[in-house]
């Protein structure tokens, strides 16, 4: 019963594909056959017609389209110079604001430092980089102040000499002293040791960059003008430095002209466009073209503000407003479309002219060759119109004969390895998941494809089951593991509150939030006797599994220093703690340190600082206030570093909250930091509220632990759904001032 019901499901089908076959060739032939005779008939005059409309709609639609194009193409593209540019004098004065930084904290806290001499300029080694010290011609050499204060710039020497090997577009890298020492770095020691040996002066107080820089009080970069040794063209910056108000030196660095020529002639679009450079004033710095409206030509301090043609200086004034723009108007008597965009850092602009002439080539060119293209087959249409309608006809007719004979056997071949394979699919489950490619399925047609296709199918599957099963267990490892991390991280960190149940002199609470599963930022405290209390925060540089493994370090160290009882005081204690990071430190990793030793009995706090943040200290007179203590280098960076101590004075009541970079740099999703004052604001409005509620001596760590919660949640406010890109650690102390008691 079962095999008679297969065979006429079998005959069905085969019915089916046959009568499909046939009456979907009987209607194409007949429906081609027809359309195809009246659409040969009328393509000839259609042609014609079409050919005349139809070169006055490209020229048309490809003006406007291609307008709209440059329009945005140009927009883009010269933007997109021009930020290469910026780039570049971004880099070089954000090189300079961080070397000033530098050479603040050098000649401010100098015992911080080490000192190293700096040689005179040589011939012995030309082109070789080194950092040189020259003297104006009124400098008095024999100064020993001047001398001190060149030894503590040398101790930058490698910083100076980084910031050259990491940029090579930069010339030079300098440091100049008031006294008339400047102490230099670049590759051509050779030019300043004139023909009898004699060293050359080098009078930094008449550059531009110099006067430029204390003038402004800020970084300031110079217009063009020509190299001190060598008669080239060059664009200079600087940035001042002072010390307690004064001028203490001046850092600069310079940029040749002709590199930044080459950079602006790449923003050409093809060979029939044009760049120009210009400054804040107008005045033309580089051009590709060599006259005319956006020529150079030799005059080098033209400037377009002063063109004879007013469209072009209206614009230039539009450009110079800053951000970018995109205009057509009259250039040398040609109609010209003008893309501009800024270069922020130096208030330049730079220019992309394309003739429009070059845009509308394109749309020309194709109305010759369609007009060609269907004179021919106009031409060609009408010959073979007729014997296309003959064709037609004979090829239905054998077209229907040869449908006929083919669907016939076409049907019982299709079915046969069609439905063998879709009971072999349908099996498919479980572990049984192979599908091998039998002599049936060797069709070479599409059913053959389909097989190999089920086939491979059925192997990938079998390895991307066994893969996924590999992957998932990986996966839960590294989680596993991850979360163990996390964990351990944690349970190193105190966090057992209230800390110290029996003593009734202070009160503390401490929270770390990392912005990974493990973080960098740590918090410490302990007692190092009875009567003293050691506090640490501090912050590791980067984030993830290695700042954690080398947070373990920092804190294992900075505890058992202090703990050993063979220091005085915390600046002698971070000293070696750094002594101990710095050997070994291959990949160069920092921690940031703020350590305070405080008194229990008297409330006095003795701190040192390695690179943290300032802590804020709270006085009923005063509210919260930053306590700007001295800073030295973080742990891990120079050996041999020193670090000065401050004193604090607690009174009953006082408190002290101590923070990572985390809190400060929050940021929410239009790219603002939470800052400094922000925090300060969030400390005194929660303070008075938790005053309100628990007054006096009510405060707890339960009530510390509301106030730290209370300031982050106001930070989470803040930054909204914009992600954590810092950890985030905050601790806060409340000092009672009760006696210890008595044994």
């Amino acid at each position: 019963m079962r095999e008679d019901s297969g065979k006429t499901i079998k005959k069905s089908l085969r019915l089916k594909v046959f009568g499909m076959n046939i009456q979907l060739v009987f209607v194409a032939v007949f429906v081609f056959a027809v359309i195809g005779i009246v659409q040969i008939r009328r393509f000839a005059g259609l042609m014609e017609e079409t050919n005349r409309g139809q070169n006055a709609v490209i020229m048309e639609t490809m003006s406007e389209t291609m307008l709209s194009s440059a329009r945005e193409s140009c927009q883009k593209y010269v933007l997109s110079q021009a930020q290469v540019l910026d780039g570049e004098f971004w880099t070089m004065r954000h090189d300079l604001e961080v070397l000033a930084r530098q050479v603040q904290m050098v000649l401010e806290y100098p015992a911080a430092f080490s000192p190293l001499p700096v040689p005179l300029p040589s011939e012995a080694e030309p082109g070789e980089l080194s950092l040189q010290l020259l003297y104006s011609e009124d400098a008095d050499k024999s100064d020993p102040e001047l001398e001190k204060q060149i030894l503590r710039i040398g101790g930058l020497r490698n910083m100076i000499l980084e910031i050259l090997e990491g940029d090579s577009t930069l010339l030079d890298c300098m440091v100049s002293l008031p006294g008339g020492a400047s102490i230099i770095a670049d590759r051509t020691p050779e030019s300043k040791v004139g023909e009898n040996g004699e060293i050359l002066p080098y009078n930094a107080d008449r550059r531009p960059w110099y006067v430029g820089a204390v003038v402004h009080k800020k970084a300031y970069f110079t217009p063009v003008n020509v190299d001190n040794y060598f008669n080239f063209k060059e664009v200079m910056a600087g940035v001042p430095v002072y010390v307690d108000g004064e001028l203490a030196a001046a850092c600069g660095a310079s940029f040749r002209l002709d590199e930044l020529e080459e950079v602006v002639s790449k923003a050409r679009l093809g060979d029939n466009s044009d760049t120009c450079l210009i400054n804040e004033n107008g005045n033309m710095i580089y051009s590709s073209r060599k006259d005319g409206d956006l020529g150079l030509g030799s005059n080098e301090l033209k400037s377009l503000l002063e063109s004879s043609n007013a469209e072009l200086v209206t614009f230039i004034n539009e450009a110079l407003k800053g951000g970018n723009g995109f205009s057509a108007l009259e250039i040398d008597g040609k109609a010209t479309y003008i893309a501009y965009a800024p270069i922020e850092t130096l208030g330049w602009t730079l220019l992309l002219a394309i003739p429009q002439e070059e845009l509308n080539r394109t749309a020309y060119l194709l109305m010759d060759q369609t007009d060609e293209i269907m004179e021919g087959t106009i031409a060609r249409s009408r010959a073979l119109a007729d014997n296309t309608a003959r064709t037609i006809l004979v090829f239905a007719l054998f077209l229907s004969a040869f449908a006929i004979i083919t669907s016939m056997i076409f049907a019982d071949r299709l079915l046969k390895p069609i439905k063998k394979m879709t009971m072999r699919v349908s099996e498919m489950q479980g572990d049984d998941m192979s599908f091998n490619v039998e002599d049936i399925y060797l069709t070479k047609d599409e059913i053959e494809v389909l097989a190999r296709a089920f086939s491979s199918m059925s192997q990938q599957m079998r390895g991307y089951v066994k893969e996924i099963v590999q992957i998932t267990a990986e996966k839960q490892r590294l989680d596993t593991e991850l979360s163990v991390a996390s964990e351990i991280q944690a349970n190193m960190l105190p966090n057992r509150f209230p800390a110290f149940p029996d003593r009734q002199e202070f009160d503390l609470y401490a929270v770390m939030d990392p912005a990974k599963e493990v973080g960098g930022d740590f918090y410490d405290f302990f007692l190092i006797d009875e009567d003293h209390l050691a506090l640490v925060m501090a912050d590791v540089s980067g984030k993830g599994v290695p700042a954690a493994l080398f947070m373990v370090i920092s804190k294992t160290l900075i505890k058992n220093v202090t703990l050993s009882g063979r220091y005085g005081g915390p600046g002698e204690i971070l000293r070696d703690v750094n002594d101990r990071l710095c050997d070994g430190n291959e990949e160069t990793m920092f921690v940031t340190v703020w350590l305070g030793i405080l008194t229990i009995s008297t409330g006095q706090l003795v701190s040192a600082c390695a690179g943290h943040e300032y802590p804020v200290f709270y006085h009923r007179d005063t509210g919260f206030v930053l306590g700007r203590d001295p800073h030295g280098m973080g742990l891990g960076v120079i050996e041999g570093a020193r670090y000065k101590e401050a004193a604090w004075q607690l009174n009953p009541g006082d408190m002290l909250f101590l923070y990572t970079d985390g809190v400060p740099e929050s940021t929410n999703v239009n790219n603002e930091l939470f800052g400094k004052d922000r925090m300060l604001a969030a400390l005194s409005e929660n303070f008075a509220a938790m005053e309100h509620d628990a007054p006096g001596e009510e405060w707890r760590e339960a009530a510390l632990q509301t106030f730290l919660g209370k300031v982050r949640k106001q930070i989470d406010n803040y930054v909204g759904d914009a992600p954590q890109f810092d950890d985030l650690t905050m601790l806060c102390l409340s000092y009672r001032g009760k006696n210890l008691p008595e044994d």
